[in-house]
Order: C-alpha cells, then structure tokens, then sequence
C-alpha cells in the first residue's frame, strides 16, 4: 500500500481537492481524502486521473509534420494513403513510437484506429503498454465483392483471445469509403459481440457534398484512384442517414463531427450510448467553421477528446489538446476541461473503472507539476504554458515517476 500527497487533486468530475492524500494498493485506489496524513509527498503538483486519448491511429506516429494541404481534405487523404503504402514494414515501430509519446504525456488508455491486426509481440509494447488499449480493427471498402471477406475478418478479429491491456472494437471507417452492406454488416457484428464501433462521420464539407449530390472533391479522389462507384452515392444521403443504423444499442464513437447539422445533435442527445470524439487541433487545422462541441455538451451528448495522428497533428499529447481549447475558451474551470478526456472518455469507450479517482477505481493517475500562478488558482491556471505531465502511474505502478518524489 502506497499514499501519496499532493498540494491539489482532481479527482476528474468536480472541483480540485487542496492538500489531499491518495492511497493506492494492488493496482486500485483505496482512498482519497483530504488533510495531511503519513504519505510520500509529491509536492507543489496536481494529481490527475490518467488522461484517455479517444481517438488516434497510432500507425502514423513516426511521421515528423502533419501533411499538407490541410485545408484540402481529399488531397490531404492520398498524402495519408501514399506515406501509409510506403511504410508498411515500419508499422510496429511507429506504433511503438505513440505508445511511447502518449505515456510521456500523461495517457494511460487509448482509443486506436488499426487497419491492421498488430499484437503485443515486442518487449516494447509489452513493457510501455497504456493501461487499457480499446484496438478498433478498421474496415473499409466500396466493392460488393470484398465484403463477405472483409466480415469473415472482422468476425476472427472478434473471436481472437485478446490478452490485456488489448480489447476489441470495429470501425467501418467513413461513409464515402464504406460498402452499405460492409456498413451494415459491421453493425450487426458489433451488436452480436457486444463491442463498441467508432465511425468518421460529418468530417468535412466534401464528405456532405458527396453524400447529398454524388459529387465533388472526394468523388474526384475516388475516381482517380479507380474505386468510385456511382451507384452507391446516387440517392441523397445525410450523416443522420448513418447515425440511424449506427443506432444499435451498443457504445458508439462519432469522430470528428465538425458539420453535424442541429437535427442530427438533437438525435445524438436522445442516444446516451453514442459519443462525440473531437479533435481540437486538427478541427483548426483544416476546418474552416466553428466545432460545435459546446452546443452538444449543452444538449446532454457525452464529448469527449482524441488527437488524430501525427498526419494532421503535431503530437498526440491529450494534454496540448486541453491547453488548446483553455486558450481559446479561457473563462472553463480546468476541471470542466478535464472531463472531456477523463471522465467523459472513460464513458465513452466503456471504461467504468478508469476515468476518476475514486475507490475501487484503477490507479492510472497523471502527475502536473504547477507554476506559482496555478498553485494559488489551479481552475485558472492548470493548463498555461509552463505546466505539463512529468508524472505517469498505470495500474499503481510508476511507469514514469515524478521527480518530486520524496519522503514526507
């Protein structure tokens, strides 16, 4: 049994606890409390519930600078495509490479995209592994003839044992790249075993324009690369089309959302199963208008926060993803913000244990060393410049220890 203290503690849903204790046994928190008690003393620091990533594609973690034209969606996709084709037998270390950075940076679960079936099976991942790694085996594809293939894949990726800290998932990857029977099928699979899909969706204008006119960026892109079926895209669509038959009683991920219309929140908010992943700095980077994430917290959607890759973010650091929305929304409390990526995201992937610290609660916590300023006003000044993650515990264990630990 371990104790330790800190000047604050935010337990992840509700204002920060001053001068609390935390005590940890066998991987689970036991207690927290406030007052000074026999405890390892961390200092001047935050304590934080592990930060969740709920949406990356860690495959693209070695890539140095995110791709450009940004604010051309379906050019930027070929550079995706291109880099993707070229570096395949690099997969495993670039994921190696995420893991790596996202632990770094306070996360201790992630929510990743894998177009392809990687495992476990190097030292490095075994041993830097996040506490929980929610794998949403990807799917995608526009001919008729691949989908009885492509569902007999997805159904072995199902039934395959998978050993912590992996579990399942499936994600049809978006309506202009999805077969409607690859689609459905994914859906029913999902529901049959009971896990969790997760769906780019209302991602970009030339992905509206596509579903209602059968045209524009995107078919052109699709056309040059020889699978555009015109068929599929001849009645008008909208993205609450999908939403519909994406409501199949099981935990559902939104990704992006950056042009869902005031019909399809209104729908989301009457679906508590379904969630919204936003991507702060990659909405800003090649979105012209405003996400509307504070309008769906308003309306009871559950938001919560994902990186992207590095293919159109700089880092996958969930923390810079928090810094960026309190520059830009100054006046929410740090623990609001903080929601979005504990409490919030924990609910979103089906994560009961994680999320918050509470007994009985797993003991994934993030450790923030605090300036002067957000030692005095921490709902202030908890995400300014000069705090960040120095401290990471996954399942009660240091994977990277803060350097203010010492007796008290």
């Amino acid at each position: 049994m371990n104790r330790y203290r800190a000047r604050w503690v935010f337990a992840g849903d509700g204002p920060p606890l001053q001068n609390a204790t935390i005590e940890v046994s066998d991987g689970v928190i036991q207690r927290v409390e406030s007052g000074k008690t026999d405890a390892i003393n961390l200092g001047d620091v935050a304590i934080l519930p592990g930060l969740i990533n709920a949406h990356t594609h860690l495959e693209f973690s070695s890539i140095d600078v995110p791709f450009q034209p940004l604010n051309e969606f379906s050019a930027w996709i070929q550079f995706v495509i291109h880099w993707r084709n070229l570096h395949l037998s690099s997969t495993q270390d670039s994921i190696n490479f995420g893991i790596e950075e996202s632990i770094q940076s306070g996360v201790t679960s992630i929510a990743e995209i894998a177009t392809t079936d990687w495992r476990p099976d190097s030292s490095e991942v075994s041993q830097h592994a996040a506490s929980h790694i929610l794998m949403f085996r990807e799917y995608l594809g526009l001919s008729g003839d691949g989908v009885k293939t492509q569902l007999e894949s997805a159904r072995e990726f199902l039934e395959r044992t998978h050993e912590p800290p992996f579990s399942p998932a499936l994600s049809p990857h978006a309506p202009y790249s999805v077969h409607p029977e690859l689609f459905d099928g994914l859906c029913s699979l999902a529901k049959e075993f009971r896990v969790p899909l997760a769906m780019h969706l209302a991602e970009s204008p030339a992905e509206l324009e596509l579903l209602e006119h059968g045209r524009g960026p995107l078919a052109s892109m699709l056309k040059k690369m020889g699978v555009f079926r015109p068929e599929l895209f001849e009645i008008s669509r909208r993205p609450l089309d999908y939403l519909q038959r994406l409501d199949c009683t099981v935990p559902v991920l939104l990704i992006h959302g950056n042009y869902l219309s005031e019909e399809e929140i209104k729908f989301i908010s009457g679906r508590p199963q379904m969630s919204v992943v936003y991507c702060p700095r990659t909405h800003a980077a090649m979105q012209e208008n405003t996400h509307p994430w504070q309008r769906m917290l308003a309306a009871g959607i559950n938001v919560t926060l994902g990186t992207d890759s590095r293919a159109s973010n700089p880092d996958l650091s969930i923390w810079n993803e928090l810094r960026f929305l309190h520059n830009h929304h100054p006046g929410i409390k740090a623990c609001d913000l903080l929601k979005l990526s504990t409490v919030n995201a924990a609910k979103a992937l089906g994560m009961g244990r994680a999320g918050s610290l509470a007994p009985g609660k797993v003991a994934d916590l993030c450790v923030v060393p605090l300036s002067k300023q957000a030692v005095e006003q921490p709902e202030q000044h908890l995400f300014a410049s000069d705090n960040s993650p120095k401290g990471t515990m996954i399942a009660g264990n240091w994977i990277i220890a803060p350097d203010s630990m010492k007796l008290s």
